[in-house]
């Protein structure tokens, strides 16, 4: 069975078998609930993007963004301008995950074509002739009071580097979806026997963090697919007794990277600091902690806060829980004014003044549906009004921070 989905669609009612309303329930994709009649259920919310594939059946779930335009804001929020050589060409791919293997696949041979990049990566291994250091202590671990073989430690020049197991990765993974398209699948194995010198990723453990310089420039944007591949593609997930393969990306995580990373180039230009996700103690014992999305610093004062939603959030019990939230945040900082960014056509725009506080809270919509160009003009337009409405000397505001810093950590 082949089922479409689109990104927040109407609720409408589908047949579905069993398993598959339950793997799009788990992995938090939609919302799935029964009808009265048996197999057919009625889903909602759908939140997430992509291809899954469970027990033979298929979902593709269309992005509301063109595909062109999805990567443009990942590639941002990545520094990477990916979508430049891709626009055109991305659109007319008939599902995300084939567009994202098309991606990787060009961005791949741009990266090899002079053959795979070489670093040098620290051996472990025994010998009886001393090549590099002697590891002395797991010499006296394994051999005590034996001379030779020897444990050394030594630096080699090879492929197997961080970079090239990334990119190996994320070529494997891709592979073993069974969401590819045959001619894709014969690229992939292509390119896997460039790989052949290169060990696996260890399993269970963070990507590893590669440096970005001159001698490795080229392999920088097949290494941002690579990393998204390897974020959002699962193998095998079991679900109950059923087994699911999937593809799958949050939009909405998506844009909120994209928009702090452009009004961070935005607002920077104003002078001050742009933090994302600063954690900063609610009350004064710390038994609560705020985390906003986008905080502005000038002068080592908080001078504007911003969160940026993808869609309005709206929990049972709480039908205007972003505006709670930005007044929450005004209140902790001192400020009068607070932003909330959503995308053009999940909000309207508009001012909301607060009874019984001096704070006012600014709703705007971003249109993504423009060029990269217009949507950058966009964000320029959005910075210029926060700076308009940051404070220069409020008494209120003067108050509030007048108490001491209660800055904590980041979790995590």
């Amino acid at each position: 069975m082949h089922i479409q989905l689109d990104e927040w669609a109407a609720p409408r009612e589908v047949d579905l078998p069993r398993a598959v309303a339950s793997a799009l329930n788990s992995r938090q994709v939609a919302s799935v609930v029964p009808t009265e009649i048996d197999g057919r259920w009625t889903v909602s919310q759908v939140r997430k993007v992509g291809s899954l594939m469970i027990d033979g059946h298929r979902v593709d779930i269309r992005p509301k963004l063109s595909i062109s335009r999805l990567f443009f804001l990942f590639g941002y929020a990545q520094r990477r301008r990916l979508w430049l050589a891709e626009d055109t060409r991305l659109d007319s791919a008939p599902d995300l995950v084939l567009a994202i293997a098309i991606a990787f696949l060009r961005q791949l041979g741009v990266a090899v074509e002079q053959g795979l990049l070489q670093g040098y990566r620290e051996r472990h291994d025994s010998d009886t002739v001393v090549r590099g250091r002697i590891d002395f202590v797991e010499q006296f671990k394994r051999r005590p009071g034996l001379a030779s073989p020897l444990e050394l430690r030594f630096d080699e020049f090879t492929v197997d580097i961080d970079e090239n197991r990334i990119l190996a990765a994320a070529a494997e993974r891709l592979l073993r979806l069974p969401l590819l398209d045959p001619a894709a699948r014969r690229t992939l194995l292509h390119f896997r026997g460039m790989f052949a010198g290169v060990e696996a990723l260890p399993r269970g453990l963070p990507l590893p963090r590669t440096r970005d310089d001159r001698r490795s420039e080229h392999y920088q944007p097949a290494l941002s697919l690579a990393r998204l591949i390897l974020t959002n593609a699962s193998i095998e997930h079991r679900v109950g007794e059923h087994t699911a393969s999937a593809f799958l990306v949050d939009v909405a995580q998506v844009f909120e990277d994209f928009v702090s990373v452009a009004l961070r180039d935005s607002l920077e230009r104003s002078g001050g600091q742009v933090l994302s996700q600063r954690s900063d103690r609610l009350d004064a014992l710390g038994h609560a902690v705020v985390r906003p999305d986008i905080v502005w610093q000038r002068h080592e004062r908080i001078d504007a806060v911003i969160d940026a939603k993808y869609k309005a959030e709206r929990p049972a019990g709480y039908p205007n829980a972003d505006l709670y939230q930005m007044v929450t945040y005004c209140t902790r900082y001192g400020l009068r004014d607070g932003h909330l960014v959503y995308a053009s056509g999940e909000e309207t725009p508009k001012t909301v003044d607060i009874i019984g506080a001096p704070i006012t809270v600014h709703c705007h919509a971003l249109d993504l549906t423009g060029s990269p160009g217009k949507i950058l003009a966009s964000i320029d337009r959005l910075a210029e009004a926060i700076v308009a409405s940051a404070p220069v000397d409020v008494p209120w505001r003067a108050t509030r921070s007048s108490q001491p810093s209660s800055a904590v950590p980041r979790r995590g």
